[in-house]
């Protein structure tokens, strides 16, 4: 039985014009047009601005107009294109997840976006993406997907919350994220362009300071503003959050003014990764992240999505356990040989004795020395935190030196397991392991025991016969 083709909320126009005035770089070059070549006549001045924002609400109407979608008992249609239709259908066994999200603006007209994702989609874009729905239609979709895909028991069982981020601990993941720094490149880019509305020497006028202060005060504030925008940011995308388990289901909500919902099948993950950054370290923090075979669903990097933004690493395993039993998430890893520590304090040091040398020897900065010591102490404390463990179904491996990462991986889940020796390694009895558990996501461990990394792959061995 097919149902009728549907259209999205026309508060979807107005999305379609914002993100073509987002995407779209003419609107910069309309701009600098408009400011900087002046010929007195506004209406020539700019026109091509407004040339430009008419060919964004045209194209944002059209792209609403031409966008159809339809359900069918096992696929969804859709038909969409200003000058080239496209029609395409998505078979709903290859849906792998599928998030809700609303904005200010869908949040203004009571709708929501669905995000699906599927498997063979192109990178770092959703197959289908749903602007502008109303709640009930967005349930409807996400029930008729389940249900297709044998989830009938889903709806009638318990929903089971397992992590709620508290007040106290999103203020302190927004303090300690550093997300500062793109909001800095872009108050550089904005005054490096708009300088010149910006009387700065009207400034001392009223505080009689010198140019070397001014600088340093300018970059101070720059800086103190881009933190505080940071935290901000930070603060409104993770206040909420909250996991809940619906038998095979993960349900991931998150957002203060623009709220998301994630749903995905605990069948899609290929393994767990516990990040330990440096500052939450010391106040014995974590994150947790998942590795997803259906992508980015929480607009993260190309395959991982965030379990518990911020968790105590005492609370990690059980947490881990109630959403994925099959899992044994532990710190008890395998510490290296004694013997490649030496092979870890070298690796840095390559890298800085060539800048030391040149500027001792012929610019005499001798306090370029301290980099030596900072090389030693990387690659010491790169050797310290690396480790291995093998369980009898699960393979942890654990590298990094300033920002820690340990990934758990099932063995039945990992694709590909390699282990590679040069001629370095050969004469220390080492070895590199890698494990792949999905395409362009690999982890690895250089210098490990050379009678270790044979018997991981051995037991890969024997689980193939």
């Amino acid at each position: 039985m097919m149902n009728e083709a549907k259209r999205l909320h026309p508060i979807a126009i107005v999305i379609y014009i914002t993100k073509r005035l987002k995407q779209g770089p003419f609107l910069a070059l309309a701009l600098l047009w408009a400011i900087k070549r002046t010929t007195g006549d506004p209406f020539v001045d700019w026109l091509p601005l407004f040339f430009f924002l008419f060919y964004a609400m045209l194209a944002g109407y059209m792209s609403w107009r031409r966008f159809t979608y339809r359900l069918q008992e096992n696929d969804m249609y859709i038909e969409q294109g200003i000058f080239v239709k496209k029609k395409r259908y998505i078979p709903f066994e290859r849906v792998q997840g599928i998030s809700h999200s609303s904005g200010l603006v869908q949040r203004l007209a009571g709708v929501v976006q669905v995000h699906i994702e599927t498997a063979g989609r192109q990178i770092d874009e959703p197959e289908v993406v749903l602007s502008a729905v109303s709640v009930e239609e967005a349930n409807y979709i996400e029930r008729v997907i389940r249900n297709q895909n044998g989830g009938n028991r889903l709806i009638e069982s318990e929903n089971d919350v397992i992590f709620t981020l508290r007040f106290s601990d999103a203020f302190f993941l927004a303090v300690t994220s550093g997300g500062a720094f793109g909001v800095i490149a872009a108050i550089g880019a904005f005054l490096s362009e708009f300088d010149h509305f910006i009387p700065f020497e009207r400034l001392k006028t009223f505080f009689p300071i010198d140019d070397t202060t001014s600088t340093i005060l300018l970059l101070f504030s720059i800086l103190m503003i881009a933190y505080l925008l940071s935290i901000v940011g930070h603060f409104f995308r993770y206040m909420n959050f909250t996991v809940v388990k619906q038998a095979n289901t993960l349900t991931i909500t998150t957002g203060l003014l623009q709220k998301k919902s994630i749903s995905t099948s605990t069948e899609r993950v290929q393994g767990i990764g516990v990040k330990e950054s440096p500052v939450r370290r010391l106040f014995g923090y974590v994150s947790v992240h998942l590795i997803h075979a259906g992508g980015s669903l929480d607009d993260g990097k190309q395959g991982s999505l965030l379990l518990f933004p911020l968790v105590r690493k005492t609370d990690v395993p059980s947490l881990v356990a109630s959403c994925f039993p099959s899992y044994h998430v532990h710190d008890l890893l395998q510490p290296l040989p004694k013997h490649a520590r030496f092979r870890y304090i070298l690796r840095p040091l390559y890298i800085v004795m060539p800048i030391v040398l040149a500027t001792t020897v012929w610019l005499e900065r001798f306090e370029t020395l301290l980099l030596v010591f900072l090389a030693i102490y990387v690659g010491h404390r790169s050797y310290k935190r690396a480790g291995v463990a093998l369980e009898r179904e699960q393979l942890a491996l654990r590298s990094g030196w300033l920002t820690i990462k340990t990934v758990y991986m099932l063995k039945q889940r990992i694709q590909s397991f390699t282990i590679s020796q040069s001629r370095m390694q050969q004469r220390a009895r080492l070895c590199t392991v890698h494990a792949t558990v999905m395409p362009g996501i690999r982890k690895k461990v250089v210098d490990v025991d050379e009678h270790k990394a044979q018997a991981i792959y051995e037991s890969f061995l024997e689980n193939k016969v």
